[in-house]
């Protein structure tokens, strides 16, 4: 009985056979202004999730934000870890999200791109079902 009880409950916290995982989390970037060439640009990094999901914020599944230099950007950290605390969170969910700050700095003016990977865990609050997910990123800078 209890083997069948289990079956069932793994099966209600399963997606369909194919169906894909949507993107629970978007990040969003707000540099502080143009910023001139050789000067370092702090880009505020903040994020939207989807409603009905939670975002894990516990230091073994941290939300985390993986980034490649290209050529002409210099970034001050290429791993940039959210911090965990969250004063309104009685569990270990975000009830706010947390914000990064990525620095770079740009040798020459023009259009650039920071592609990178966000890395999250969360589970959704009508099912219960929870996964880890990466997503791809690109950070737009502008330098005059």
């Amino acid at each position: 009985m209890q083997f069948v009880l289990g079956i069932l409950l793994i099966a209600q916290l399963s997606l369909p056979a194919g169906a894909p995982i949507p993107q629970v989390l978007t990040a969003n970037f707000k540099p502080v202004a143009l910023v001139k060439a050789g000067q370092k640009a702090d880009i505020v990094v903040t994020f939207t999730a989807l409603k009905g999901f939670v975002i894990d914020r516990q230091p073994q599944t941290r939300l985390t934000l993986k980034l490649n230099e290209v050529p002409g950007v210099k970034l001050a950290k290429t791993e940039i870890v959210a911090p965990t605390d969250d004063p309104k969170s009685k569990d270990g969910y975000y009830v706010d999200l947390p914000s990064v700050h990525v620095t770079a700095t740009a040798a020459k003016a023009g259009s650039y791109e920071v592609p990178g990977k966000l890395t999250y865990f969360f589970c959704n609050k009508t099912d219960g079902f929870c996964s880890k997910q990466t997503v791809d990123v690109k950070i737009p800078l502008q330098v005059q």
